[in-house]
């Protein structure tokens, strides 16, 4: 599943292709791929210019110029990606593909395809009352890059789950999913299963900044390939190949020496590290 770093870099990637086009139009070739009760069919009336892409945790956001609809003024276009969601961008026209779900018309023939193998992600729009309309939206927190310490211990501390479930709960803190949650765990010489409430002030610090280094680095990579995930441009990351728990199990602590241990941890697959992690 694409995490902060992949959504970050298909935001990069696609932001100076398509900022300052119009949309032409929409194209939803899966229904429940379009989840919105407002019509995707209104861009082809309003063709909006895009002003920018950006991200908001695991959402990818298509800034575009304002407009009102049926009483709501829609700001933009949200991606969840889901766990195979791609978006690529091409600068001629091109036919939809086997798992091509949604189609963004551009100006010149220029397109975005937003694929989906299995089906699990969508579009939508967001618009300046998505925090009243919209519950996942409303609930989504802030990601580590934008939280300051004392909010990420305010956030952390008490809870009374499994470290590594609080991390992947996206309304205490948003972005993180498998891959970097076992890594900034190590980084941070804490193991998974340990409760969040039994984390020091000085330890939830501590993970907070090895949360944006592990982030920060896959971002610098262009985030980890592991099965689906490309940029825009349809290129590999490479932050894979810099892992020091994720999918090692069995292998040597890069560290230690020691063969690194496996668990299942808020019903994920957990790799760890028994020497570097209390």
């Amino acid at each position: 599943m694409p995490e902060l770093p992949e959504v970050e870099t298909v935001a990069r990637t696609l932001a100076p292709e398509i900022a300052g086009k119009k949309i032409r139009s929409l194209d939803c070739l899966n229904a429940s791929s379009w989840e919105d009760t407002l019509p995707s069919s209104c861009l082809a009336v309003f063709q909006p210019k895009i002003r920018t892409v950006g991200r908001r945790g695991k959402l990818l956001l298509m800034f575009f110029d304002p407009f009102v609809l049926e009483g709501q003024t829609v700001l933009g276009l949200a991606f969840h990606l889901k766990m195979t969601g791609r978006l690529f961008y091409y600068s001629e026209p091109k036919e939809a593909e086997k798992h091509t779900r949604i189609i963004l018309n551009l100006e010149n023939g220029q397109r975005v395809f937003f694929d989906d193998a299995r089906k699990f992600g969508y579009c939508r729009f967001f618009t300046e009352n998505s925090a009243q309309t919209w519950t996942f939206w409303r609930k989504l927190a802030k990601d580590p890059l934008e939280m300051a310490p004392a909010e990420f211990v305010q956030a952390v501390k008490g809870k009374n789950a499994a470290v590594k479930s609080v991390l992947l709960q996206q309304d205490i803190v948003s972005g993180i999913g498998n891959i970097y949650a076992d890594e900034a765990l190590f980084r941070a010489g804490i193991l998974p299963d340990r409760k969040a409430g039994s984390l020091s002030e000085r330890e939830l610090v501590l993970l907070h900044e090895s949360l944006k280094a592990v982030l920060e680095d896959s971002i610098r990579f262009c985030g980890s390939s592991i099965k689906d995930y490309r940029t825009a441009k349809g290129d590999v990351g490479s932050f894979q190949n810099k892992f020091h728990v994720y999918g090692r199990e069995g292998q040597n602590c890069h560290f230690c020496g020691r063969p690194l241990h496996r668990k299942t941890v808020a019903g994920r697959t957990t790799v760890y590290c028994v020497c570097c992690q209390k």
